[in-house]
C-alpha cells in the first residue's frame, strides 16, 4: 500500500482507472468492430479528418478540465488525479487513432522492435512526421511528469510554465494535435471545399494555441488581471511605469501570437467565410476555462471572430496579409478597450491630471500611451506579417529588362 500511496491514494487511484480505462476500452471496442465492418478511414479520406476531430475535441476537452482544475485548487500532490484521466485517455485514443493509420499504410508490416519502430517513424508519409515526433515527445513527457509530481510535488504560479515535464508535454501536444495541418498541407486539394473543408485545420491551429495560452497567459491582456497594469490616481497598479511595462508587453504577447497563427493559416489555405469566428470562439472558450469560468471571454471570441471576419474578407482574402497584420490589433485591442470602459464605474473620473499628464480611462495610462501601445503592437504584427511574407527577390532576368 506503501508504493501505490506514491502515486496516489486508492480512490484517486481508482478514479484514474475507471474514467481512463472506462472511455478507452469501449471507444477501442466500438473502433475495432468498425474496422472489422469496414475499414478504418486513412489519411486523405473525408471520414479520416472527421474522426479525427473528434478524438482531437476529446483531448483537448480534457486538456481544458486539467487546467480548471489546476486553476480552482482542485488537485493535489498526485498525478493520477480523474482531470488528467480526461486528457489523457483523449491523448491516447487521439493518438492511437493517428498511429494505426500510419501502421496500416506501410509498406511493410513494421516490427515491433527498437529498430522496427524507428524505421516505422522515420519513414512514415511525408506530412506525418512531426506527429510521430510529437506523440513521442508527449507520452515521454507524461511519464516524466508522472515521476516529477511524485519526487517533487504539484507546481504552482509560474512553476507550471517552466517545469520541464509541462513544457515537453505542451511541446508534445502542439505537434500532435498540429498533424491534420501538417498532412493536410501536402494535399493540394485540402481545404477548398468551404468551411466544412476547413474545420479539421481549424481544430489544429486552434488546438495548438491552447498550449501558447497556458505559457503567455501571465503577459497577455485578455488574461491579466486588471490591477497588474491599469494605473489611476495610484489607485492600482504597481506604479505608473511599472504598470504602463506590464500593459504594454501584455499587449503585443496575444496579437503577435494571434496574427502568427492566422497567417501560417492563410500562407497554405484562402479562409472560408465562418473560419476566422471559428477560431476565435474556441480561443474564447479556452480563455473562459482559463480565467473561471468568466463568461466575457465567450463574448471577446464571438464578438472578435465577426470582425475577424470582415478583416479576412478584406485582406486576407484579397492577399494582402500586412495590411491584416496592422488592423488586428486594432480589432483586439480596441475591443478588450471598449470592454474595460464597459466597467468604469458612473461616477468614477475619465481622467486625472497628476505630475502635469492627464491619465485616461480605462487603464489610466496617458493619452500618448494608450493610443501608443495599440501603435506598437501593430507595428510587431506588422514585421511579422513581413517576414512571413517578404516580398519577391527579383532575378537577374527581371533586372535586366527593366
Amino acid at each position: 500500500m506503501a508504493i501505490l500511496d506514491i502515486f496516489g491514494t486508492p480512490e484517486e487511484l481508482k478514479s484514474f482507472a475507471m474514467i481512463f480505462f472506462g472511455s478507452l476500452i469501449p471507444a477501442g471496442i466500438f473502433g475495432i468492430l468498425q474496422h472489422r465492418r469496414k475499414p478504418l478511414p486513412l489519411p486523405g479520406e473525408q471520414s479520416y479528418d472527421i474522426t479525427l476531430l473528434v478524438l482531437g475535441l476529446w483531448c483537448m476537452t480534457g486538456l481544458l478540465i486539467d487546467v480548471w482544475a489546476h486553476t480552482n485548487g482542485e488537485v493535489d500532490d498526485s498525478f493520477f488525479t480523474k482531470w488528467h484521466a480526461v486528457w489523457y485517455s483523449g491523448a491516447a485514443a487521439y493518438s492511437g487513432f493517428i498511429l494505426f493509420a500510419l501502421w496500416r499504410l506501410a509498406d511493410v508490416p513494421p516490427k515491433l522492435t527498437p529498430s522496427g519502430i524507428w524505421n516505422f517513424s522515420t519513414n512514415v508519409p511525408k506530412g506525418h512526421g512531426a506527429a510521430i515526433a510529437g506523440i513521442a515527445i508527449f507520452a515521454i513527457s507524461g511519464f516524466a511528469d508522472m515521476v516529477w509530481h511524485t519526487l517533487f510535488g504539484i507546481e504552482g504560479g509560474l512553476d507550471i510554465l517552466l517545469s520541464p515535464a509541462h513544457l515537453g508535454l505542451l511541446i508534445g501536444l502542439i505537434l500532435t494535435v498540429m498533424a491534420p495541418v501538417f498532412s493536410s498541407w501536402q494535399d493540394p486539394k485540402s481545404g477548398t471545399n468551404g468551411l466544412s473543408s476547413q474545420l479539421i485545420l481549424i481544430f489544429g491551429f486552434a488546438a495548438a494555441w491552447v498550449p501558447i495560452l497556458l505559457i503567455t497567459g501571465e503577459w497577455d491582456i485578455f488574461q491579466m488581471n486588471a490591477r497588474d497594469y491599469c494605473y489611476l490616481g495610484n489607485e492600482c497598479g504597481p506604479g505608473y511605469e511599472d504598470s504602463l511595462a506590464i500593459g504594454v508587453i501584455g499587449s503585443i504577447v496575444p496579437t503577435t501570437i494571434a496574427t502568427g497563427i492566422i497567417l501560417t493559416f492563410s500562407r497554405r489555405w484562402t479562409p472560408a467565410r465562418g473560419a476566422m469566428l471559428v477560431l476565435f470562439t474556441f480561443w474564447g472558450i479556452s480563455n473562459y476555462v482559463m480565467e473561471g469560468l468568466n463568461f466575457e471571454y465567450i463574448y471577446f471570441g464571438i464578438g472578435i471572430g465577426l470582425l475577424m471576419e470582415v478583416l479576412s474578407d478584406l485582406f486576407l482574402r484579397t492577399s494582402r496579409p500586412i495590411t491584416f497584420a496592422i488592423a488586428l490589433p486594432i480589432i483586439m485591442l480596441g475591443t478588450r478597450m471598449f470592454a474595460a470602459l464597459a466597467t468604469v464605474p458612473a461616477n468614477a473620473p475619465w481622467s486625472v491630471v497628476a505630475h502635469g499628464e492627464t491619465f485616461i480611462q480605462p487603464y489610466g495610462w496617458t493619452i500618448h500611451a494608450t493610443s501608443g501601445s495599440i501603435i506598437i503592437s501593430c507595428v510587431m504584427c506588422a514585421l511579422l506579417a513581413a517576414a512571413m511574407y517578404p516580398p519577391t527577390i527579383p532575378t537577374e532576368v527581371e533586372v535586366k529588362d527593366e
